[in-house]
């Protein structure tokens, strides 16, 4: 297991793919000199960093991290009070996550990078966009979510579940709502799922401050994104559909994914075609 110690808290996260020395070897060995480009130096591709879904983990993009393990560096990283990262009371605001992402690169030397997460990790993608574009090769928005818009309140539904009925009423509920999709197809992408929820700490919705955050709204501000971005959506994730083409119409240049016959955690349910698409993304950008 690999953690990351920020000085006030651990983050774990999977490390996969170039290279297998260490920092300090590689920067022994040097950059190399391009054959094709002369007077240009050729290293390893900028590498890829993962952000999971609410009450998920970095086990959600396995097969992203095997697939583009061949050929860069692959870190998925577990959020703050999920997987097996610390869970403290509180600290779990999107500018909190913004943060401690920017901790985690920062910790691991990490420059520049291509940065790509589902859900509520691509409301966190945004926000760090919007903050430390400078700092990101490109983006990849999944199923993505943004601050200040809101479609649907079951998540509200839950945390009011968490307060009157306590955590585990509460997580009973959530798995009830997020894997009715998967009642009868991808069995194995049901089980993966209620494993990483049943793992999940709960604290996010213990937090003392949830739902009394300042509230940030991405949606005026989200065409300031210039950087290559790409957004994935499935067809039957009628809720997001409209917020992933309205982003598109918002970002200059990004290309818009809508996945037929797929849901929310379209990685998973149509892991070689998402992972042909983003590699082809990246290979491109980069």
């Amino acid at each position: 297991m690999s953690f990351v110690d920020t000085g006030e808290f651990r983050l774990h996260y999977q490390d996969t793919g170039w290279p297998s020395q260490t920092a300090l070897e590689r920067e022994s060995a040097g950059p190399k000199m391009s054959a094709t480009k002369p007077g240009r130096t050729s290293g390893p591709p900028a590498p890829l960093v993962f952000m999971h879904g609410f009450t998920l983990d970095h086990r959600m993009w396995q097969a992203q991290a095997t697939f583009l393990g061949k050929t860069r560096r692959v870190l998925a990283l577990d959020a703050m009070g999920h997987g097996k990262s610390d869970a403290p009371e509180t600290g779990y605001c999107r500018a909190d996550r913004v943060e401690h992402l920017r901790g985690f690169v920062d910790a691991l030397g990490i420059d520049r990078f291509h940065l790509a997460g589902l859900s509520m990790g691509g409301t966190t993608a945004i926000g760090f966009a919007l903050k430390y574009q400078q700092r990101l090769a490109s983006l990849t928005l999944v199923s993505s979510a943004a601050a200040g818009w809101d479609a649907s309140n079951k998540v509200s539904l839950v945390d009011r579940l968490a307060r009157e009925k306590g955590l585990e009423r509460a997580r009973q509920k959530w798995k009830d709502i997020t894997l009715l999709f998967y009642k009868k197809d991808h069995q194995d992408i049901r089980r993966l799922m209620e494993q990483m929820i049943d793992d999940h700490s709960g604290a996010i919705w213990m937090d003392p401050m949830r739902g009394r955050y300042p509230r940030d709204n991405d949606l005026p501000n989200i065409h300031k994104i210039t950087i290559p971005t790409a957004i994935f959506v499935g067809e039957l994730d009628r809720i997001f559909v409209p917020l992933a083409e309205q982003m598109h119409k918002s970002i200059s240049g990004s290309v818009l994914h809508v996945y037929e016959k797929a849901g929310h955690m379209l990685n998973m349910e149509a892991p070689q075609r998402f992972n042909r698409d983003l590699a082809d993304f990246l290979n491109r950008v980069s």
